[in-house]
């Protein structure tokens, strides 16, 4: 159990007087500074002590390989990381694959060059034709510092995912073309992903590429998938076949026929050793190399996992529907698909063994033995194991009949019940699309209806104003004549004591004047007899007073 444990990190808290005073650090967090002197009274006593005991425990297949490698060679220090990984498993997390492993929080600053792969094996080529192998030198600064100058031109993307063809890596650094001037494609032996060397035409451009790109996401669609850039120190190459000293042989494009010049054009290495063109790479549709039809880069590789959990351990396929599940030890998906769907056969992945659900033993060509499951051989003859043979056969027929039969009517039920939520699903879109479609018409009636309601409503505020208008001009003549009124009833009032004393003064006048006609009539009448009779020659004189009043006349007139 002790081999699987290979690094623990434990955090330990400290006192910071103590540490401070031996190395001399000045900080915020200084004992010295006020803030500090406060939290400290304020914490003091509060802490419990504790005693710490910390065990190391020593890989002893690991270190005791590394050491034996050491002995036999000196040159073995530069070890295939790739390789060593995938001998000894997950017992060495640190292994110089290329998939780098981020340190959490403030760590990064205690890892040191010793617990980092400086050096990471590879190999590049059509292993058909020539498969060239060396070594990357990798940069690992044992503290967390900036990086303000390049350290070289070379850069190493690590982990690339093998989902990445070239058009998709063209893309991705398609910005940086014309700064790039060899992008290399290699892998080590770590599946399902390989690495990418560029160099650059200058130090500064290498260094605006690594504050760019690194930490990114290759693309959208796999946020996870980030690009670790590291800085190149050297690369060793295998090849015994060098140019002459000071000369370098310019090589042709297979697709353009035309010069390859670094310092023009940027060259494409992919994963057969066969350079490009960037630009003509691009425009290539197929993802294998158009020379020799290798793959530009790395295929993916199909593991093994649990359709349920995605567990890879202890995997049991279904002998009749290919159904991967793991074993009842670990989540017993297995088991569950055989309860589910009577399928009594499984086998196990790796040692073709074959369970029988059903008899719940194993039904596998080997024979055991029953007290101890030990493997042992066979004791029958020769014509019995004929006999056998053929009686087993016949079982194993009519048990491929009828587990097929099985098989089949499960399907169809299957197939059923998708038939079913398939019609379910199409009368509910139906019903859906029917209803959109109403919305849509309702929407469409009640758009209508609301650009009538606005225009009745902007003729209706119109004439609003025009009747507000109206009522404020009539309230103003209203007012007008009540003020009008108030005066001509002044008028009718004196009008009417005019004309009151007017009647009066006339009807005085009236009266007098009747009287005074009665009295001419009476004179006239007077007259007339006195003529008639004696005294029509006479003269009769008539005295009046001045002004006499009406009712002294009339008693005049009466006494005579």
């Amino acid at each position: 159990m002790l081999e699987n444990i290979s690094l623990c990190v434990i955090k330990i808290e400290v006192d910071l007087e103590a540490s401070a005073e031996q190395e001399g650090a000045v900080s915020a967090e200084h004992p010295t500074n006020p803030r500090v002197q406060k939290e400290r009274e304020r914490d003091r006593g509060l802490r419990q002590t504790r005693d710490i005991i910390i065990e190391t425990y020593t890989n002893q297949r690991w270190s005791s390989e590394l050491k034996t490698e050491d002995n036999n060679d000196e040159s073995s220090t530069k070890m295939n990381w790739a390789a060593a990984l995938q001998q000894h498993g997950s017992n060495s997390p640190t292994a110089g694959s290329s998939r780098e492993t981020t340190p959490r929080g403030g760590d990064d600053s205690q890892v040191t060059a010793s617990n980092f792969p400086q050096e990471i094996g590879y190999f590049s080529g059509n292993p058909i034709v020539e498969v060239t192998k060396g070594i990357i030198h990798l940069y690992k600064k044992n503290e967390r510092k900036a990086i303000k100058e390049a350290p070289s031109n070379q850069l190493c993307l690590l982990a690339v995912p093998a989902t990445l063809n070239c058009h998709d890596l063209l893309n991705f650094i398609a910005p940086c073309h014309a700064e790039i001037r060899h992008v290399r494609i290699v892998r080590d032996g770590s599946p399902n992903q390989f690495m990418v060397l560029l160099e650059f035409r200058s130090n500064e451009s290498a260094l605006e590429f690594y504050k760019s790109y690194n930490g990114i996401a290759y693309n959208s669609l796999e946020p996870d998938s980030l690009c670790h850039a590291v800085w190149v120190s050297e690369v060793e190459r295998g090849d015994n076949g060098l140019p002459p000293l000071g000369h370098t042989e310019l090589p042709t494009c297979p697709v353009c026929l035309e010069r390859m010049d670094e310092s023009v054009d940027g060259v494409l290495t992919i994963l057969c050793n066969h350079a490009f063109h960037a630009s003509c790479l691009m425009k290539w549709g197929d993802s294998t190399c158009p020379v020799c039809r290798h793959v530009q880069t790395p295929e993916l590789i199909e593991d093994s996992v649990c359709m349920e959990c995605e567990g890879t351990d202890s995997l049991w396929i279904c002998l009749i529907c290919g159904h991967v599940g793991c074993g009842r030890y670990q989540g017993g998906h297995a088991a569950a698909h055989y309860r589910a769907t009577n399928h009594t056969f499984a086998m196990q992945l790796g040692t073709s063994s074959v369970w029988d659900y059903a008899g719940d033993n194993f039904v596998h060509r080997l024979f055991q033995n029953k007290s101890d499951g030990k493997l042992v051989a066979s004791q029958t003859e020769k014509d019995e194991r004929e006999e056998k043979i053929d009686s087993m056969q016949m079982e194993f027929t009519y048990l491929l009949t009828s587990q097929l039969d099985t098989q089949r009517k499960y399907y169809e039920e299957r197939m059923e019940r998708l038939e079913q939520e398939w019609q379910t699903f199409k009368v509910d879109a139906n019903e859906a699309k029917t209803e959109i479609t109403e919305l849509q018409q309702l929407q469409q009636s009640m758009q209508k209806e609301k650009l009538s309601l606005e225009r009745k409503l902007a003729h209706h505020a119109t004439k609003m104003k025009e009747m507000i208008k109206q009522l404020t001009e009539e309230r103003e003549l209203s007012k007008a004549l009540q003020n009008n009124q108030s005066s001509w009833h002044q008028k009718y009032k004196n009008l009417e004591v005019q004309y009151n004393e007017f009647k009066h003064s006339h009807d005085k006048e009236v009266t007098d004047l009747k009287e005074q006609l009665r009295d001419v009539m009476f004179f006239l009448d007077t007259q007339q007899k006195m003529a008639n009779t004696e005294l029509s020659g006479s003269t009769i004189t008539g005295v009046m007073d001045k002004d006499p009043p009406s009712s002294s006349r009339r008693g005049n007139r009466r006494n005579k």
